[in-house]
């Protein structure tokens, strides 16, 4: 005999958060439900579920369009970075992605979180770079970046 249970966090060989399962009554009486990993799947809370589910489709949505929108002026765009450098070019310490942010924020207007920002390589040297900005699971770009000595 099974039960409807709604899963509250994600349980290995069950399911997701907010997934409806099937579930046997013993194992929902003993483990799932005692350590509120899930509760009953009731009518109301089964609405419920699918207003939260509709709501956070409706915002993945508007995430993924924001990305696109974001993308689309990024891309074939380039930002400058001045650091400081030895006479044969490589820098004192190294350019981080705080630093691309922060130079896209300030020079092109565009708010980048650190964590999109993905490099090759390490940028250790002047010179011309290509970066990867993940905007989105399903949407990134790219961006060049000119490492030039401060003068």
């Amino acid at each position: 005999m099974d039960k409807k249970v709604i899963l509250l966090a994600d349980v290995k060989g069950v399911g997701h958060k907010n997934d409806m399962v099937n579930v046997s009554v013993g194992f929902a009486a003993n483990y799932l439900l005692p350590k509120h990993l899930a509760t009953d799947a009731t009518p109301e809370r089964m609405a419920v579920l699918n207003k939260r589910k509709l709501i956070m489709s409706q915002e993945k949505e508007v995430a993924l369009a924001h990305a696109k929108e974001l993308a689309a002026n990024l891309t074939g765009k380039s930002v400058t970075i001045q650091a400081k450098a030895t006479p044969q070019g490589r820098l004192y310490g190294g350019v981080t992605p705080d630093d691309i942010a922060s130079a896209i924020n300030a020079q092109l207007g565009l708010s980048i979180d650190k964590k999109a920002v993905t490099t090759e390589e390490p940028i250790r040297a002047l010179g011309i770079y290509a970066v990867v900005l993940k905007l989105n699971p399903q949407v990134s770009a790219t961006l060049s970046i000119s490492v030039t000595e401060i003068v």
